[in-house]
Protein backbone atom coordinates (compact mmCIF):
# COMPACT_ATOMS: atom_id res chain seq x y z
CA UNK A 1 0.00 0.00 0.00
CA UNK A 2 1.32 3.25 -1.22
CA UNK A 3 1.03 5.93 2.11
CA UNK A 4 -2.14 8.27 1.92
CA UNK A 5 -3.88 6.41 -0.93
CA UNK A 6 -7.06 6.19 -0.49
CA UNK A 7 -9.32 3.10 -0.70
CA UNK A 8 -11.47 3.72 -3.53
CA UNK A 9 -14.80 3.60 -2.01
CA UNK A 10 -13.59 6.07 0.80
CA UNK A 11 -13.83 9.95 0.83
CA UNK A 12 -12.31 10.78 4.25
CA UNK A 13 -8.29 12.23 2.97
CA UNK A 14 -7.04 11.65 6.57
CA UNK A 15 -7.34 8.15 6.61
CA UNK A 16 -5.32 5.50 5.09
CA UNK A 17 -7.18 2.98 3.35
CA UNK A 18 -6.71 -0.60 2.33
CA UNK A 19 -6.07 -1.31 -1.35
CA UNK A 20 -5.68 -4.97 -2.44
CA UNK A 21 -1.72 -4.91 -1.99
CA UNK A 22 -2.16 -4.13 1.81
CA UNK A 23 -4.50 -6.54 2.40
CA UNK A 24 -1.84 -9.27 1.89
CA UNK A 25 -0.48 -7.79 5.69
CA UNK A 26 -3.97 -7.02 7.15
CA UNK A 27 -4.89 -10.11 6.82
CA UNK A 28 -3.10 -12.70 9.07
CA UNK A 29 -1.32 -15.28 5.94
CA UNK A 30 -1.40 -18.97 6.67
CA UNK A 31 1.11 -19.49 8.44
CA UNK A 32 0.78 -22.91 10.41
CA UNK A 33 3.92 -22.54 13.23
CA UNK A 34 2.29 -20.49 16.25
CA UNK A 35 5.79 -19.15 17.38
CA UNK A 36 6.44 -18.00 13.34
CA UNK A 37 3.38 -16.18 13.72
CA UNK A 38 4.96 -14.33 16.84
CA UNK A 39 7.67 -13.93 15.24
CA UNK A 40 5.82 -12.33 12.27
CA UNK A 41 3.71 -9.94 14.14
CA UNK A 42 6.37 -8.80 16.24
CA UNK A 43 8.84 -8.09 13.20
CA UNK A 44 6.15 -6.05 11.59
CA UNK A 45 5.53 -8.74 8.58
CA UNK A 46 2.23 -8.85 9.40
CA UNK A 47 -0.08 -6.83 11.85
CA UNK A 48 -3.31 -8.52 12.87
CA UNK A 49 -4.37 -11.82 12.97
CA UNK A 50 -7.33 -14.47 14.43
CA UNK A 51 -5.58 -16.78 16.88
CA UNK A 52 -1.97 -16.51 15.84
CA UNK A 53 -0.15 -16.96 18.76
CA UNK A 54 0.34 -19.77 21.58
CA UNK A 55 -2.00 -19.57 24.15
CA UNK A 56 1.06 -19.26 26.52
CA UNK A 57 2.30 -16.25 24.95
CA UNK A 58 -0.99 -14.19 25.15
CA UNK A 59 0.35 -12.92 28.21
CA UNK A 60 3.60 -11.49 26.77
CA UNK A 61 1.97 -10.13 24.30
CA UNK A 62 -0.46 -7.98 26.44
CA UNK A 63 2.31 -6.99 27.71
CA UNK A 64 3.59 -5.04 24.22
CA UNK A 65 2.97 -1.45 23.83
CA UNK A 66 2.31 -1.52 20.42
CA UNK A 67 -0.38 -4.66 20.37
CA UNK A 68 -3.87 -4.90 21.04
CA UNK A 69 -5.16 -8.58 22.76
CA UNK A 70 -8.78 -8.34 21.79
CA UNK A 71 -10.92 -11.41 23.17
CA UNK A 72 -14.26 -10.66 22.55
CA UNK A 73 -16.40 -13.34 20.75
CA UNK A 74 -18.14 -12.83 17.64
CA UNK A 75 -21.86 -13.79 17.78
CA UNK A 76 -21.40 -14.85 14.14
CA UNK A 77 -19.61 -17.74 14.35
CA UNK A 78 -20.83 -19.22 17.62
CA UNK A 79 -17.51 -21.15 18.42
CA UNK A 80 -17.83 -24.80 20.12
CA UNK A 81 -15.64 -27.77 20.20
CA UNK A 82 -17.05 -31.09 20.51
CA UNK A 83 -16.18 -34.99 21.45
CA UNK A 84 -18.23 -36.77 18.86
CA UNK A 85 -18.96 -40.32 19.47
CA UNK A 86 -18.96 -42.47 16.72
CA UNK A 87 -22.28 -44.61 17.44
CA UNK A 88 -21.63 -47.01 14.76
CA UNK A 89 -18.89 -48.52 17.24
CA UNK A 90 -20.79 -51.26 19.37
CA UNK A 91 -18.77 -50.35 22.46
CA UNK A 92 -20.12 -46.27 22.09
CA UNK A 93 -23.72 -47.52 20.95
CA UNK A 94 -24.05 -48.15 25.11
CA UNK A 95 -25.39 -45.00 26.91
CA UNK A 96 -23.62 -45.83 29.79
CA UNK A 97 -20.14 -46.33 27.89
CA UNK A 98 -20.96 -42.53 26.78
CA UNK A 99 -22.01 -41.15 30.16
CA UNK A 100 -19.27 -42.82 31.92
CA UNK A 101 -16.85 -41.09 29.36
CA UNK A 102 -18.80 -37.73 30.31
CA UNK A 103 -18.24 -37.89 33.98
CA UNK A 104 -14.41 -38.45 33.25
CA UNK A 105 -13.74 -35.33 31.52
CA UNK A 106 -13.20 -32.34 33.53
CA UNK A 107 -14.09 -29.33 31.34
CA UNK A 108 -12.73 -26.85 34.10
CA UNK A 109 -9.47 -28.46 33.75
CA UNK A 110 -9.70 -28.68 30.02
CA UNK A 111 -10.27 -24.83 29.91
CA UNK A 112 -7.14 -24.13 32.11
CA UNK A 113 -4.49 -26.72 30.55
CA UNK A 114 -5.54 -26.52 27.01
CA UNK A 115 -6.64 -23.28 26.60
CA UNK A 116 -5.07 -21.46 29.59
CA UNK A 117 -8.62 -20.19 30.91
CA UNK A 118 -9.23 -17.84 28.15
CA UNK A 119 -12.04 -20.61 27.01
CA UNK A 120 -15.46 -21.25 28.25
CA UNK A 121 -16.73 -24.28 29.03
CA UNK A 122 -19.97 -25.53 26.85
CA UNK A 123 -21.90 -28.46 27.87
CA UNK A 124 -24.87 -28.09 25.46
CA UNK A 125 -24.83 -28.08 21.68
CA UNK A 126 -25.99 -24.83 21.80
CA UNK A 127 -22.68 -22.90 22.69
CA UNK A 128 -22.44 -20.97 25.80
CA UNK A 129 -22.05 -18.04 23.88
CA UNK A 130 -25.58 -18.14 21.95
CA UNK A 131 -26.84 -15.86 24.73
CA UNK A 132 -31.21 -16.06 23.06
CA UNK A 133 -30.72 -20.32 22.85
CA UNK A 134 -28.36 -21.49 25.33
CA UNK A 135 -30.33 -23.38 28.14
CA UNK A 136 -27.99 -22.49 31.65
CA UNK A 137 -29.51 -25.34 33.34
CA UNK A 138 -27.98 -27.70 31.34
CA UNK A 139 -24.98 -28.21 33.19
CA UNK A 140 -21.54 -30.61 31.93
CA UNK A 141 -21.58 -34.06 33.77
CA UNK A 142 -20.49 -33.72 37.29
CA UNK A 143 -16.55 -35.41 37.43
CA UNK A 144 -16.69 -38.67 39.03
CA UNK A 145 -14.66 -41.48 38.15
CA UNK A 146 -15.77 -43.73 40.75
CA UNK A 147 -19.25 -43.12 38.40
CA UNK A 148 -17.46 -43.92 35.84
CA UNK A 149 -16.23 -47.35 36.67
CA UNK A 150 -19.43 -48.53 38.58
CA UNK A 151 -21.57 -47.31 35.03
CA UNK A 152 -18.74 -49.70 32.68
CA UNK A 153 -18.67 -52.02 34.98
CA UNK A 154 -22.98 -52.27 34.35
CA UNK A 155 -22.58 -52.08 30.56
CA UNK A 156 -20.40 -55.43 30.67
CA UNK A 157 -16.49 -53.76 30.42
CA UNK A 158 -15.20 -55.26 33.32
CA UNK A 159 -10.97 -54.15 33.79
CA UNK A 160 -9.10 -57.44 32.51
CA UNK A 161 -5.93 -58.33 34.46
CA UNK A 162 -4.23 -55.09 32.60
CA UNK A 163 -6.46 -52.81 34.06
CA UNK A 164 -7.88 -51.84 30.84
CA UNK A 165 -11.41 -52.23 29.92
CA UNK A 166 -11.07 -52.02 26.03
CA UNK A 167 -9.55 -49.74 23.53
CA UNK A 168 -10.81 -47.17 21.67
CA UNK A 169 -8.90 -44.98 18.89
CA UNK A 170 -8.50 -41.19 19.73
CA UNK A 171 -7.81 -38.39 16.86
CA UNK A 172 -8.84 -34.66 16.87
CA UNK A 173 -9.26 -32.04 14.21
CA UNK A 174 -5.84 -30.43 13.57
CA UNK A 175 -7.49 -27.12 13.79
CA UNK A 176 -8.06 -27.72 16.98
CA UNK A 177 -5.00 -27.76 20.00
CA UNK A 178 -3.46 -30.87 20.28
CA UNK A 179 -4.07 -30.91 23.96
CA UNK A 180 -7.03 -31.58 23.72
CA UNK A 181 -5.98 -35.49 23.06
CA UNK A 182 -3.48 -35.94 25.43
CA UNK A 183 -6.09 -34.35 28.28
CA UNK A 184 -8.48 -37.21 26.83
CA UNK A 185 -6.01 -39.92 26.41
CA UNK A 186 -5.15 -39.34 30.63
CA UNK A 187 -9.09 -38.88 31.25
CA UNK A 188 -10.08 -41.67 29.89
CA UNK A 189 -6.71 -44.01 31.31
CA UNK A 190 -7.87 -43.34 34.59
CA UNK A 191 -10.84 -45.51 33.93
CA UNK A 192 -9.16 -48.30 32.26
CA UNK A 193 -10.14 -46.54 28.50
CA UNK A 194 -6.91 -47.17 26.45
CA UNK A 195 -7.59 -44.57 24.23
CA UNK A 196 -4.49 -44.15 21.03
CA UNK A 197 -4.24 -40.64 19.71
CA UNK A 198 -4.17 -41.09 15.65
CA UNK A 199 -2.57 -37.80 14.36
CA UNK A 200 -3.97 -36.87 10.70
CA UNK A 201 -3.30 -33.33 8.78
CA UNK A 202 -6.55 -31.62 7.95
CA UNK A 203 -7.44 -33.47 4.98
CA UNK A 204 -7.02 -36.75 6.23
CA UNK A 205 -8.89 -36.02 8.83
CA UNK A 206 -11.94 -35.43 6.84
CA UNK A 207 -11.97 -38.31 5.46
CA UNK A 208 -11.43 -40.44 8.10
CA UNK A 209 -13.97 -39.00 10.08
CA UNK A 210 -16.78 -38.55 7.58
CA UNK A 211 -15.66 -40.96 4.76
CA UNK A 212 -13.71 -43.56 5.86
CA UNK A 213 -15.18 -43.77 9.52
CA UNK A 214 -12.21 -45.60 10.62
CA UNK A 215 -12.83 -43.74 14.35
CA UNK A 216 -14.34 -43.63 17.94
CA UNK A 217 -13.60 -40.25 19.23
CA UNK A 218 -12.35 -37.03 18.25
CA UNK A 219 -12.70 -33.76 19.22
CA UNK A 220 -14.31 -31.59 16.17
CA UNK A 221 -14.66 -27.82 16.01
CA UNK A 222 -18.60 -27.04 14.40
CA UNK A 223 -19.78 -23.55 15.58
CA UNK A 224 -23.24 -22.47 15.67
CA UNK A 225 -22.48 -20.07 13.26
CA UNK A 226 -25.21 -17.57 13.60
CA UNK A 227 -28.01 -19.52 14.40
CA UNK A 228 -28.65 -23.17 15.93
CA UNK A 229 -30.50 -24.49 12.90
CA UNK A 230 -27.76 -23.44 10.66
CA UNK A 231 -25.00 -24.48 13.22
CA UNK A 232 -26.06 -27.07 15.83
CA UNK A 233 -28.91 -29.03 13.70
CA UNK A 234 -26.44 -30.51 10.98
CA UNK A 235 -24.72 -32.17 14.00
CA UNK A 236 -27.91 -34.31 15.08
CA UNK A 237 -30.41 -34.39 12.56
CA UNK A 238 -30.78 -38.03 11.26
CA UNK A 239 -31.12 -36.80 7.87
CA UNK A 240 -27.87 -35.22 7.61
CA UNK A 241 -25.92 -38.30 7.53
CA UNK A 242 -24.55 -38.48 4.41
CA UNK A 243 -21.47 -40.41 4.06
CA UNK A 244 -18.60 -38.11 2.84
CA UNK A 245 -20.45 -34.62 4.35
CA UNK A 246 -17.68 -33.01 6.09
CA UNK A 247 -18.40 -31.27 9.42
CA UNK A 248 -22.24 -32.77 9.12
CA UNK A 249 -24.15 -35.50 11.64
CA UNK A 250 -20.36 -37.75 12.38
CA UNK A 251 -21.58 -39.56 15.29
CA UNK A 252 -24.71 -41.06 12.84
CA UNK A 253 -27.01 -39.98 15.29
CA UNK A 254 -30.99 -41.13 14.91
CA UNK A 255 -33.65 -39.43 17.19
CA UNK A 256 -37.20 -39.01 15.60
CA UNK A 257 -37.74 -36.56 18.61
CA UNK A 258 -34.57 -34.76 17.97
CA UNK A 259 -35.58 -34.62 14.60
CA UNK A 260 -39.19 -33.40 15.15
CA UNK A 261 -37.54 -30.38 17.30
CA UNK A 262 -35.03 -29.07 15.46
CA UNK A 263 -37.48 -29.22 12.38
CA UNK A 264 -39.75 -27.45 13.99
CA UNK A 265 -37.40 -24.85 15.52
CA UNK A 266 -36.08 -24.06 11.94
CA UNK A 267 -39.82 -23.24 11.18
CA UNK A 268 -40.94 -21.41 14.37
CA UNK A 269 -41.54 -17.55 14.19
CA UNK A 270 -42.54 -16.96 17.73
CA UNK A 271 -39.02 -16.54 19.51
CA UNK A 272 -40.58 -17.76 22.99
CA UNK A 273 -41.83 -21.09 21.13
CA UNK A 274 -38.49 -21.58 19.16
CA UNK A 275 -36.68 -20.94 22.51
CA UNK A 276 -38.77 -23.55 24.34
CA UNK A 277 -37.86 -25.98 21.47
CA UNK A 278 -34.36 -25.59 21.47
CA UNK A 279 -34.18 -25.83 25.38
CA UNK A 280 -36.15 -29.42 25.29
CA UNK A 281 -33.49 -30.40 22.10
CA UNK A 282 -30.54 -29.44 24.01
CA UNK A 283 -32.11 -31.61 27.39
CA UNK A 284 -32.04 -34.55 25.48
CA UNK A 285 -28.56 -34.35 23.81
CA UNK A 286 -27.17 -33.72 27.47
CA UNK A 287 -29.27 -37.42 28.57
CA UNK A 288 -27.98 -39.13 25.61
CA UNK A 289 -24.93 -37.53 24.58
CA UNK A 290 -23.97 -38.90 21.27
CA UNK A 291 -21.31 -35.88 20.83
CA UNK A 292 -20.02 -34.63 24.74
CA UNK A 293 -19.86 -30.69 24.37
CA UNK A 294 -16.95 -29.30 25.60
CA UNK A 295 -15.29 -25.31 25.00
CA UNK A 296 -16.71 -22.51 23.48
CA UNK A 297 -13.06 -21.50 22.38
CA UNK A 298 -11.55 -18.17 22.39
CA UNK A 299 -11.92 -15.59 19.60
CA UNK A 300 -8.13 -13.99 20.34
CA UNK A 301 -7.57 -11.13 17.93
CA UNK A 302 -4.06 -9.37 17.72
CA UNK A 303 -3.43 -6.17 16.34
CA UNK A 304 -1.37 -3.65 16.13
CA UNK A 305 -2.67 -0.67 17.72
CA UNK A 306 -2.14 1.14 14.50
CA UNK A 307 -4.86 -1.40 12.40
CA UNK A 308 -8.20 0.77 13.51
CA UNK A 309 -11.73 -0.64 12.92
CA UNK A 310 -10.92 -4.25 12.13
CA UNK A 311 -14.10 -5.83 13.23
CA UNK A 312 -16.94 -3.14 13.70
CA UNK A 313 -19.91 -6.28 13.15
CA UNK A 314 -20.66 -10.01 14.15
CA UNK A 315 -18.50 -11.64 11.98
CA UNK A 316 -15.20 -10.50 13.66
CA UNK A 317 -12.01 -11.00 11.20
CA UNK A 318 -14.52 -12.80 8.73
CA UNK A 319 -16.13 -9.69 7.26
CA UNK A 320 -14.41 -8.00 4.62
CA UNK A 321 -11.86 -4.94 6.04
CA UNK A 322 -14.12 -2.58 3.61
CA UNK A 323 -14.47 -0.14 6.90
CA UNK A 324 -10.53 -0.84 8.39
CA UNK A 325 -7.86 1.71 8.33
CA UNK A 326 -4.51 2.37 9.71
CA UNK A 327 -3.74 5.49 11.96
CA UNK A 328 -0.19 5.95 12.03
CA UNK A 329 -0.15 8.38 15.23
CA UNK A 330 -1.56 5.67 17.27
Amino acid sequence: MGEGQPHPRRKEPDLLGCPKPYLDRIIFRFITDPGARAAALETGEVDIGPNPVAFADLERFNALPQFVVDSTVFTYSGPLHQLIINLENPILKEKKVRQAIAHAIDLDAVNAIVFYGYGQVSPTPISVVNKKYFDPDVKAATVDTALSEKLLDEAGFKRGADGIRFKLRLTNNPYNPWGYADFLKQALAKIGIDAEIEKFDFGTYVKTIYTDRTWDLSTESCGNIFDPSAGAQRLYWSKNIKKGLPFSNGAHYENPEVDRLLEAASVELDEAKRKQLFFKFQEIIADELPIINLIAPPTIIIARKTVKNYAPGAEGLSANFADAYLDPNA
